[in-house]
């Protein structure tokens, strides 16, 4: 079985309670966000339900064997072929036909789906015919951070398992056992809080990374036009990453300008509430936060062009306009 982190410790008990007491539904919605370890989480969800022993999961049958292997031929993964495409309604059919196979081991079958948020149209409707028609020997766990996203007839059809956030606290806490070190605040900010996110970020050195692109950007805030070409190379080595960055950092920008101050602040959005106005600040955050949904959502765009035009409008609406004081 895969670790158990502890933010997913009270799902747990609750899904176990319900396995044991025959009460799950056949199909279970998994909502928790990004970055927690979402996916070892579903598979120890499959394998306690695949599980051969007395103890669920056991970790020594041959099923769990399997599933340590990730070679079980009951249990299934549906998720998009290509990052930033959906889930194709050919997928939900070729499921629906594993769906209807009979057990190797003559016991339950897992279908995963995730993001579940990510079927079109088109594979929600076959999705939702097969949620009907299944026997109840199939098992299937949809997977969501946006539950929001999801067709009403589909989430009709689900038992929600909603995870809870962990505190800063207790994430700061878990980081430190970790890494016997104590991660500023902002470090989980910029990472949206997400404990696995923050912990490969750390593991990885990327707080270099982002000192190199919250500097450049600084400068290029002096001169865009003069910087703007090289600070969009630089962030195209890594788009989603970097402008989520950028989002956080501008996020915090703004509130410098209300006179806001906390320790979870990036450290550099101080000096751009000084360079930039709040209404350019505004105006660019709003774009930004459509920009980061083309580029994660809609991987054949060019992302280049996207990101090049995005900085040029910061030359559109002066710089120099005195902002409000900090």
């Amino acid at each position: 079985m895969s670790v158990l982190y502890p933010w997913f410790r009270d799902t747990w008990e609750q899904w176990n309670f319900s396995r044991e007491s025959n009460l799950l539904s056949l199909a279970s919605l998994l909502v928790v966000k990004e970055g927690m370890g979402e996916d070892d989480f579903v598979h120890s969800l499959a394998m306690s339900l695949l599980c051969t022993g007395e103890q669920k999961p056991c970790g020594h049958c041959h099923s769990c064997q399997l599933m340590e292997k990730k070679v079980h031929p009951d249990f299934h993964i549906i998720e998009p072929e290509k990052t930033g495409k959906q889930i194709t309604v050919d997928q939900i059919r070729q499921m629906n036909q594993l769906a209807q196979e009979s057990s190797q081991f003559a016991g339950d079958r897992v279908m995963v789906i995730r993001p579940a948020d990510q079927l079109n149209q088109s594979a929600g409707n076959a999705l939702l015919k097969t949620l009907e028609d299944s026997s109840e020997q199939c098992r299937f766990i949809l997977l969501t951070a946006h539950v929001d996203r999801m067709l009403p007839t589909i989430l009709s059809r689900c038992r929600r398992l909603v995870v809870q956030q962990p505190s800063h606290q207790d994430i700061a806490q878990w980081l430190y056992e970790e890494t016997t070190q104590h991660v500023p605040s902002y470090v989980l900010t910029m990472n949206g809080f997400a404990p696995l996110r923050v912990l490969e970020f750390i593991r990885h050195d990327r707080l270099s990374d982002y000192q190199l692109l919250a500097g450049q950007f600084c400068q290029f805030l002096e001169e865009p036009l003069r910087h703007a070409s090289s600070l969009t190379k630089l962030i195209e080595k890594s788009p989603a990453e970097n402008l989520t960055w950028l989002w956080y950092l501008l996020a915090d920008s703004q509130k410098c300008q209300f006179q806001l101050k906390d320790e979870s602040f990036l450290p550099e959005s101080v000096m751009i509430a000084q360079k930039a106005s709040y209404e350019l600040l505004y105006q660019q955050f709003q774009l930004l936060s459509a920009l980061l949904k083309q580029v994660t959502v809609q991987s054949s765009l060019n992302s280049e062009l996207l990101i090049l035009d995005w900085l040029l409008k910061f030359d559109e609406v002066s710089c120099s306009s005195t902002p409000t004081a900090i």
